[in-house]
């Protein structure tokens, strides 16, 4: 046992960008705090929303978003740990800007319908809303952004971009994940969009940053070289 603590003691030293998965933590955390921080609260709500169906099976690729999102960031961790440091402060940097926007403009939704009864759907459905109460941090849904900025920094900056049948098959979950949000009520259609919105802009920017930085010390070391 003496000996398995110390060689995690050993790889951890060695890995430090491990120590990015405690964002979830942090934002995880803030996002329940903060529902007990907002006032002057606004209503998510718009007449294309009630024409959306109340779909139980999607619930579950719902709570597949749990997995997904730490999973997908794990595997680049250990396939190629720098690109791994590029995704964590890119996805947690917009994860940050979303927190922020829950406190400047809070929101909420009232549209979830009735779930009582019998089924295995229903009951996670259940249990989702009651840990999810109240139903506020709406716009931009943390859900939809979280998705697809994982996805896309494991697939365009990542170890993973020429992997075209994994890259496909990540990319239809996300897409699920993120209809699902509307189908079993937890969210707005504008939501999905402010989340995904977010995650583009992130993205972009932080890969322009990277390639900057990246351009930069070639550069430099051109620099030397010529000395």
């Amino acid at each position: 046992m003496i000996g398995l603590i110390k060689s995690l003691i050993s790889y951890i030293k060695a890995h430090k960008s491990i120590f990015f998965f405690l964002g979830f933590l942090i934002i995880g955390g803030f996002y329940f705090i903060s529902k007990t921080l907002v006032s002057n609260i606004h209503l998510v709500h718009f007449a294309f929303d009630d024409k959306i169906p109340f779909i139980p099976i999607f619930i579950l690729p719902y709570i597949i978003w749990y997995p997904y999102v730490p999973g997908l960031m794990a595997l680049v961790f250990f396939k190629d740990e720098k690109a791994f440091k590029k995704q964590a402060i890119i996805f947690f940097s917009g994860a940050v800007f979303c927190s922020l926007i829950f406190l400047v403009y809070p929101t909420y939704i009232d549209f979830r319908p009735d779930v009582s009864g019998k089924g295995i759907l229903l009951w996670i459905t259940r249990i989702i809303y009651k840990n999810d109460m109240p139903p506020v941090n709406a716009f931009p849904s943390l859900h939809c952004y979280e998705a697809l900025s994982v996805h896309l920094t494991a697939f365009t900056v990542g170890p993973f971009k020429k992997k075209l049948p994994f890259r496909i098959a990540s990319a239809l979950l996300m897409a699920t994940i993120c209809a699902s949000t509307v189908f079993v009520k937890q969210h707005s259609f504008v939501d999905i969009i402010g989340g995904c919105a977010v995650a583009v802009l992130f993205c972009i920017v932080g890969e322009f940053i990277f390639r900057g930085k990246k351009n930069g010390k070639n550069l430099e070391r051109r620099k030397v070289l010529i000395k």
